[in-house]
């Protein structure tokens, strides 16, 4: 059995702060793609209008129950 484009997903960590840690490990809730502050709050009007910049750390993992080499995906 192959891995598919759908086995790649995004991880999310322990933590969704700012903090120094960058928000700890990998953990196992996936990113569900199309929620709403998903990985980033809500962006202030003043952060907007200054330029504000926010990083956030995600995981890319591959999640399938064979043990199949991950060479890519279609």
């Amino acid at each position: 059995m192959a891995i598919n484009h759908d086995d790649v997903k995004l991880f999310e960590r322990q933590r969704l702060t700012d903090e120094e840690d960058d928000g700890g490990r990998v953990t196992g809730s996936e990113v569900i793609d199309g929620n709403v502050n998903n990985l980033f709050q809500d962006i202030s009007r003043i952060d907007r209008t200054i330029g504000d910049v926010a990083l956030r750390k995600a995981f890319i993992g591959i999640s399938t129950d064979n043990n199949d080499i991950y060479l890519g995906s279609l």
